[in-house]
């Protein structure tokens, strides 16, 4: 295990979690993990109109569909983005939100969880992390916040709010050297910049039970 790698599993712990609306798991199945920007282009929709959205949609692609989670949690920013926002306008923090799919700790995995209410069924997959990083490396990213979410106080962001996995060493220190943040951090977010095919998905799930 390389020394990049541990610390990530240090950070995260041996499992990390997805969690998503069980009506999405057939699609899953066949097609994989994909970004809500990548089933936007298969339904031939334009990725900016979905974002901040405040309703859960259902696009359809070929014979297949996914329900995409409502964007609440970031709208409920819109009146001081500027405050919290850096580099980025709402819209644009959106939609590169929609570029990536999100994991959690395993030791945090019911953190999305009122998101998902009222909509029924939930189904959690768990990745085992080792796998997860020796497959996707530089293309994961850590976030010390939910980072799709606006709620109460939101914490200040940018794109230095993602520490790439293979740095996971500057993670803890990475707000405390840009904003004075006395603490920290812990990882309450795990992101990743691409889909991963259901071959892979397969491959990186963890044995049921673990």
């Amino acid at each position: 295990m390389s020394k990049a790698e541990e610390t990530f599993v240090a950070l995260v712990g041996d499992r990390i979690v997805h969690r998503t609306l069980a009506e999405n798991a057939t699609g899953i199945a066949a097609c994989g993990l994909l970004r809500p920007s990548t089933i936007a282009a298969l339904a031939g929709i334009a990725e900016e109109s979905l974002a901040l959205r405040r309703e859960r949609t259902l696009l359809r692609f070929g014979n297949h569909h996914a329900r995409l989670n409502h964007q609440k949690p970031l709208l409920a920013g819109r009146t001081r983005a500027a405050d919290f926002l850096d580099g980025h306008s709402l819209q644009s923090w959106a939609c590169q939100l929609d570029r990536r799919v999100f994991f959690w700790p395993g030791r945090a995995g019911t953190a999305f969880q009122a998101s998902l209410d009222g909509a029924g069924a939930a189904c959690d997959y768990r990745l085992d992390s080792r796998r997860f990083f020796r497959t996707f490396g530089d293309l994961i990213d850590l976030s010390p916040i939910n980072s799709g979410s606006a709620l109460r106080s939101p914490a200040r962001r940018g794109d230095w709010i993602y520490v790439p996995a293979p740095r996971a060493e500057s993670f803890r220190t990475n707000r405390r050297l840009r904003l004075g943040k006395q603490s920290a951090d812990t990882v309450q977010e795990i992101s990743l910049r691409a889909d991963i095919p259901p071959e892979l998905w397969s491959e990186l799930l963890a044995p049921i039970g673990t």
